[in-house]
């Protein structure tokens, strides 16, 4: 179990999605998980935040 949860709301923000997981996965404290919190956005938030999931299994 990771010591430290980081949560990330997202509506709409498949600009800027990206670039905050990358922000997450660089810190240098390692025990993390990174949640995603998608509020029904219309744009890919979530197709791209499942994209960073699959790269971790």
């Amino acid at each position: 179990m990771p010591k430290i949860s980081i949560i990330l709301p997202t509506f709409n923000v498949e600009k800027y999605i990206a670039r905050a997981i990358e922000s997450c996965i660089n810190q240098t404290f390692k025990d993390i998980e990174i949640i995603v919190v998608d509020d029904c956005g219309s744009d890919k938030s979530i197709d791209i935040a499942k994209e960073y999931a699959k790269k971790d299994e």
